[in-house]
C-alpha cells in the first residue's frame, strides 16, 4: 500500500492489504485487532515461543488474525505494510530487508491515528512526560469525562480507537521510538517537555535522538499549538519559526505567551488574558514537577477549564507509581521508589528533590548516558550509592572519587545493604538512571519488586 500524509487515504488503503504486526504485546494485539476490523489481512509475529506469550488465541483467530511465534519469518517480506513495536529498532535484519524492498514501516501510534476522529494532545520529551500526561488527563477528565489518556501510559492508543467511543480529546504520551516512523500523525497540541541525552544505546548521537523527538512537528500547521520548555537551551535555539503557534513555559523567566512559575502560583498568559493558578499543597517533590504542573495547567486552560478546578486538581495530585513514590517510613527511614528514573537527568531531578542523607540504589541496563553529569548532585546529598546491574562498572568509574560505593548482584541484596547502612532521618532512594531490561521485565516490574522488598523488611 502507498502511504500518504492523508490519514483518511491511509485508512482506506488498509482494506484487503496484507499487514505484518511485529510484537505481540498489548499494543501489537490492539493494533492487529484494529486493522483486522478495518478489513486488513493481519499476520501477528513475535520472536517469543507460543508458551511464553499471554494471548487470547481464540479471540485473535476469530478476528482472522494469523499468528506466528518463535521468530519473524520471510512471510513478513510478502506484506504490503509492517507495523512495529516501539522496542524494535529499524536496524534488525528483517526490517533492513523490508526497507530494501521498500515496504512501508510504521508504528501503532501512526496506524491508530488514521482511525481517530478526536483531537490529539501529544506529550513527549526526555523527562516528565508520564507525570504530565497523567496530571493533564486527571484535570481535563474532571470537566469532561470523555477524555482518554493513552500511549505509553495506560491503554495503547489502538485500544482507545477500537472502543468506537467519541472523545473530547485523546491525550497521548509519545516516545522517540514511536515518533521515528510517523507519516501522517497530526496532533492538535504537541508538548515537548525537554530534550537531554537519552537512548544513546539506540541512537548514534544526541542529534539523532533529538530529530526523532522533533518529528512530532512533522504534520503540524499554523492552526495547531506547540508547548515547549523555554529553559531548555536546545529547544530554545533549534525550534526557530516552526509552523505551530508556540507557547513557552519556564521556571526562570516570565513569558508573553505561555506559563511561568511565580512562588506558589502558575501564571498563564494567553492572547492578552492572564490566568492565575494557586498551588496550595506541593505534594509533588522537586523542580521538575513544577514544569509538569505548568504544562498541565496550560493544557487545561487552553481547554477552557476554570482556574479553581485546575488549582484543586494539581494541589491534590500525589504523582504516579514509580516516580518519587513514597513506599514506606520504617524506623525513621523513608523509602522512595523512583524506578521510572531511567535517564541520567531523571536521577538528577530525583536527587534534587531531597536535601540530603540519601542512600542511593542505582544501575541497570546502560543506555550510554554520561554518569559524571550527576557528580555535583551526589556530593553533599548522597551518603552511599549501592550499584546494581550492567551499568555498575561505568557508574563506579564516574563516582568513585565523589561518594562511597557498594556493589550488589541483586536488588534484594541492594535493599538489604542500603537498609544496613541507613539511620533514622535517612532516605533510601531507588533511582536507577538506567533502563531495567538487564534484570527485570520493565521499570514497573523493578519498582514493584523494590516495593515488595521494602515492605518485607523487619
Amino acid at each position: 500500500m502507498k502511504l500518504s500524509a492523508d490519514a483518511l487515504q491511509n485508512r482506506t488503503n488498509v482494506k484487503d492489504a496484507k499487514i505484518a504486526v511485529l510484537g505481540a504485546a498489548r499494543s501489537g494485539i490492539a493494533v492487529s485487532q484494529l486493522l483486522a476490523q478495518a478489513g486488513s489481512r493481519v499476520l501477528l509475529s513475535d520472536i517469543k515461543a507460543a508458551d511464553d506469550l499471554k494471548l487470547d488465541w481464540k479471540t485473535l483467530e476469530h478476528a482472522g488474525i494469523e499468528i506466528e511465534t518463535g521468530g519473524h519469518s520471510k512471510r513478513i517480506l510478502d506484506c504490503d505494510l509492517i507495523c512495529i513495536s516501539p522496542g524494535l529498532p529499524l536496524t534488525i535484519p528483517i526490517l533492513q530487508q523490508a526497507t530494501r524492498k521498500k515496504i512501508p514501516i510504521v508504528g501503532e501510534i501512526e496506524i491508530s491515528s488514521w482511525f481517530c476522529r478526536d483531537p490529539i494532545y501529544a506529550i513527549t520529551g526526555s523527562n516528565g512526560k508520564t507525570t504530565t500526561t497523567a496530571l493533564s488527563g486527571e484535570i481535563i477528565h474532571k470537566c469532561d469525562s470523555s477524555t482518554a489518556v493513552a500511549g505509553n501510559i495506560g491503554l495503547p492508543f489502538a485500544e482507545i480507537v477500537l472502543g468506537k467511543v467519541r472523545h473530547g480529546r485523546v491525550i497521548l504520551e509519545i516516545s522517540s521510538f514511536q515518533l521515528e516512523t510517523i507519516v501522517s500523525f497530526h496532533p492538535k497540541i504537541a508538548v515537548i517537555m525537554n530534550l537531554t541525552a537519552n537512548h544513546l544505546d539506540r541512537y548514534p548521537d544526541f542529534e539523532s535522538y533529538a530529530r526523532a523527538k522533533l518529528n512530532i512537528l512533522k504534520n503540524m500547521t499554523g492552526r495547531d499549538i506547540l508547548i515547549y520548555n523555554l529553559d531548555d537551551t536546545y529547544l530554545r535555539e533549534n525550534l526557530g519559526d516552526t509552523l505551530p503557534r508556540q507557547l513557552g513555559f519556564s521556571l526562570s523567566s516570565h513569558t508573553r505567551e505561555g506559563a511561568y512559575w511565580d512562588n506558589n502560583k502558575i501564571m498563564i498568559q494567553l492572547e492578552g488574558k492572564e490566568y492565575c493558578i494557586y498551588i496550595k499543597n506541593l505534594l509533588l517533590r522537586g523542580p521538575h514537577n513544577r514544569y509538569n504542573m505548568m504544562v498541565a495547567a496550560l493544557l487545561a486552560t487552553l481547554d477552557g477549564i476554570p482556574e479553581k478546578i485546575i488549582s484543586r486538581q494539581i494541589s491534590g495530585f500525589r504523582g504516579i507509581e514509580h516516580r518519587l513514590e513514597l513506599v514506606r517510613k520504617f524506623k525513621g527511614i523513608s523509602f522512595f521508589n523512583d524506578s521510572k528514573a531511567t535517564t541520567v537527568d531523571s536521577l538528577i531531578y530525583g536527587l534534587r528533590s531531597f536535601e540530603g542523607n540519601i542512600i542511593l540504589i542505582a544501575g541497570g541496563k546502560d543506555k550510554g548516558g554520561d554518569f559524571s553529569d550527576v557528580n555535583k548532585w551526589l556530593e553533599g546529598r548522597v551518603k552511599t550509592a549501592v550499584l546494581i546491574g550492567q551499568a555498575a562498572d561505568r557508574m563506579a568509574k564516574a563516582w568513585k572519587k565523589v561518594i562511597p560505593l557498594k556493589r550488589s548482584k541483586t536488588l534484594r541484596n541492594a535493599v538489604d545493604v542500603a537498609y544496613s547502612l541507613a539511620q533514622s532521618g535517612d532516605t533510601i532512594l531507588l533511582s536507577p538512571a538506567c533502563s531495567s531490561f538487564d534484570m527485570f521485565q520493565d521499570y514497573e516490574d523493578r519498582g514493584r519488586q523494590f516495593k515488595k522488598l521494602v515492605t518485607e523488611l523487619k
